[in-house]
């Protein structure tokens, strides 16, 4: 029996969306990502104007390819934490390293 699988839900590219998949890009580097002027993302994110179907697309394939989610905000290293169980082991393992980083200096091994 075949597997069916549910079509992909359209993201509404709005504002806040747009310019948090931006991130630290400047709206001229962003445009060029998804064939766009400057100008362009400027009224995006000024809610002068939306994204037709086509740069929704382009925006929504950028999404994709840089695991960008909605849900999700951008932590210190621009990483995207997509996955709650994975944030979690990624959390663990860097306060592991540096507990014993700070065992390492105290007992004078560094």
């Amino acid at each position: 029996m075949g597997t069916t699988t549910l079509p992909k839900k359209e993201t509404q590219w709005n504002p806040p969306l747009i310019r948090s998949l931006r991130g630290k890009r400047t709206q001229a580097e962003f445009g060029a990502l998804v064939g766009v002027p400057k100008n362009t993302v400027w009224r995006w994110e000024a809610r002068r104007a939306k994204p037709d179907a086509e740069h929704a697309r382009r925006l929504s394939r950028l999404a994709e390819r840089e695991r960008f989610l909605a849900d999700w905000k951008l932590v210190g290293s621009l990483r995207i934490v997509g996955d709650i169980e994975e944030g979690s082991r990624e959390i663990s393992r860097l306060v592991q390293e540096s507990l014993e980083r700070s065992a390492r200096q105290l007992a004078g091994e560094e």
